[in-house]
């Protein structure tokens, strides 16, 4: 429709009142009448050229006049073509200007039937011309007036007749060809005028109509039919606008479906749309007089609600997010959809939808923050919290280049020997303004903020310097892991700078170790495996951290060469506590074993469960057991202390 509508919106454009073709048939209609117009009074002016001798020769200059304009309008009207059309106008009016004028002359002059033409060549002038032409023509027509006054009253006009010795009939006929040729004139343009006037209306009412459907189609989903964010808009504002006070309130709630990515990936884009509009169907089902359901985005979906009561807001969206929950079966995979519902009051939590959607969003992403709600009410301390983000945010984009930011590395020891083997490089970030602020906060607003891969470069710079330096020392056999955001593998330039910040240090690849977690591996798979895989071939190692707390899919440890598990410290702390647990962690460090990988086990804190540990296999340990993340001085003093210990 949309596509139509355009191509409807570009005619109408290009369309004219009068088109090319449209002008060269009005200018041959016209050749036909003045040539059959001369045709007449040329056999007239024959027919009475018996009149007395001494306009003999008068009426056969005139009769040699009439004949020759025929001979050139009927060339005229064979040369018309769309390129000559507005040539042969401007001339055709000047020809008929000028007969008119020596008919004048050799007749009466302006006491001569043929002045009657006067105002049918305007008349032309303004159906063939543009404006020039019919100026000039108009301002010739007058000065030929002016020029037969004078003429008359000096006695110029020596062929001139007097009026009551010219017969009757003569000037009867004379009169009604000429009449008849104004008549049709004026009948033919405002007949012309009439048809391109209903020409545009149809065209208008046409017009009028597509802009309606089109209107109409703006303010709807295409794929679910729901009404969208302009029918959205429109609505609210006439609510907000009303100045009667009302017992009930309205609330905007946003339903945000969090895993809809997540089902493009692993599914398809058509299995997602089916989703979507089983889902628009499942809520239209609450729509009423009280709840209109639209859809805004590819994953978010609003809903008005008016109620009496912030409990009947609750109640409705409870019901809303059971319907969103529901198992829906497309095609022959059973989809299972994560909402989010955020709320937010009208007109105290905004008096636009600009507002009103805004920190109905707050809302939503409180869930995110640990809220386990099935919804939630915006308030104020979401937008403090919002605003504190935002200012933080700005900070963290100065932080590398005021250097801000400090790297600790955690020693990791063999379990067997008591040796250090390598470190993991720990981000910390001093921050003037806010003091310490914790990895937990700050790395997931530079993933939002769009500067973690700025971030993870100059972690892996400075972790491969610090490991370089190692090296140099006389501890060549320490790696150094580094961990990995999935957005470090969007730009696709990780291999780049990657190797390229190796080789500038002067440190096998084998040395450094790449740490992904198993969530991040749900992203985009093929992008990611192609970077690890490119990587991999350099040398560099990669090890999934958190092992067991996110989706444990096995075949993720094959599919992306992954030499080394690390297991989560949720595990490992109560192990010597809790059976369920030590049998998870014997589970992982035996199946490990199995795949030839490597397992490391994190936050161990006391020699009870690293001896444990060590029973069950773990290979290496990694916890407050031996030390915490230390910077890189400490590290070089702990290192050089263990290698007087066991030097001894």
């Amino acid at each position: 429709m949309i596509v139509d509508l355009q191509k409807g919106q570009l005619t109408s454009a290009s369309y004219t009142l009068f088109s090319e073709d449209d002008k060269v048939q009005r200018l041959k209609l016209t050749l036909k009448i003045l040539i059959t117009i001369l045709v007449l009074l040329l056999a007239c002016e024959l027919y009475f050229n018996g009149f007395p001798t001494a306009n003999v020769s008068s009426i056969s200059r005139l009769a040699v006049a009439m004949l020759s304009s025929i001979v050139i309008l009927v060339f005229f009207f064979l040369w018309t073509s769309p390129d000559t059309c507005s040539v042969i106008s401007g001339m055709v009016l000047w020809l008929v200007a000028v007969f008119i004028t020596c008919a004048c002359w050799l007749g009466n002059g302006i006491f001569d039937t043929s002045i009657l033409a006067f105002p049918c060549l305007l008349l032309l002038a303004v159906i063939l011309s543009g404006k020039l032409i019919f100026t000039s023509i108009f301002v010739y027509l007058i000065s030929a007036l002016c020029f037969f006054a004078y003429s008359h009253s000096q006695g110029l006009l020596t062929g001139a007749i007097l009026v009551d010795e010219v017969p009757l009939s003569a000037r009867v006929i004379s009169y009604l060809i000429t009449l008849t040729f104004f008549s049709v004139g004026v009948f033919y343009v405002f007949k012309d005028i009439r048809i391109r006037f209903k020409r545009l209306l149809k065209k208008n009412n046409a017009l009028e109509i597509s802009n309606f459907k089109l209107r109409e189609l703006s303010r709807y989903d295409q794929l679910t039919l729901l009404p969208n964010e302009n029918a959205c808009k429109t609505y609210l504002e006439q609510i907000l606008q009303q100045q009667k006070p009302s017992s009930h309130i309205l609330a905007f709630i946003t339903v945000n479906i969090s895993n809809l990515a997540s089902i493009k990936i692993n599914y398809s884009h058509t299995l997602c749309d089916k989703t979507l509009i089983m889902l628009a169907q499942a809520l239209s089902l609450y729509a009423s007089e009280s709840a209109v359901i639209y859809r805004f985005q590819q994953n978010e979906f609003v809903i008005l609600k008016h109620s009496a009561d912030h409990r009947g807001i609750s109640k409705f969206a409870e019901k809303i997010h059971q319907a969103c929950s529901q198992t829906f079966h497309v095609e022959d995979f059973d989809i299972v959809l994560q909402p989010n519902i955020g709320i937010a009051i009208a007109p105290f939590d905004g008096r636009s939808m600009e507002e009103l959607r805004h920190n109905s969003l707050l809302a939503v992403h409180a869930k995110f923050d640990g809220n386990k709600a099935d919804f939630n009410f915006f308030d104020q301390a979401m937008a403090d919290k919002e605003r504190h983000k935002l200012q933080l945010t700005k900070a963290l984009r100065n932080a590398i280049i005021n250097n801000e930011l400090v790297l600790h590395f955690q020693p990791q020891i063999d379990l067997e020997t008591g040796q250090i083997i390598g470190a993991e490089a720990l981000i910390r970030w001093m921050s003037p303004q806010y003091g310490f602020v914790p990895p937990t906060v700050f790395i997931p607003l530079a993933e939002q903020a769009g500067v973690i891969t700025d971030i993870t470069q100059w972690v892996i710079e400075h972790s491969v310097k610090a490991c370089q330096q190692w090296h140099q020392l006389g501890f060549n056999k320490l790696c150094v892991a580094v961990n990995l955001s999935a957005e470090d593998f969007k730009r696709g330039n990780l291999v780049t700078y990657t190797m390229s910040i190796l080789h500038q240090a002067n440190l096998p690849a084998h040395f450094l170790e790449l740490e992904l977690t198993e969530s991040m591996l749900m992203d985009d798979i093929n992008n990611i495996q192609k970077q690890i895989n490119e990587l991999r071939a350099f040398g560099i190692s990669f090890s999934i951290d958190d092992f067991g707390t996110g989706y444990s899919n096995l075949g993720y440890l094959t599919k992306f060469n992954v030499s080394t598990i690390k297991i989560d410290r949720s595990f490992v702390a109560n192990i010597c506590q809790s059976s369920n647990e030590l049998q998870i962690v014997k589970a992982i460090i035996e199946m490990s074993k199995s795949l030839s990988i490597t397992n490391v086990a994190e936050g161990i804190e006391d020699s009870e469960t690293a001896l444990m540990l060590s029973k069950l296999g773990c290979e290496v340990g990694q916890g407050y057991l031996w030390s915490q993340p230390l910077t890189q001085q400490d590290l070089i003093v702990l290192l050089s202390a263990k290698h007087k210990e066991l030097s001894y």
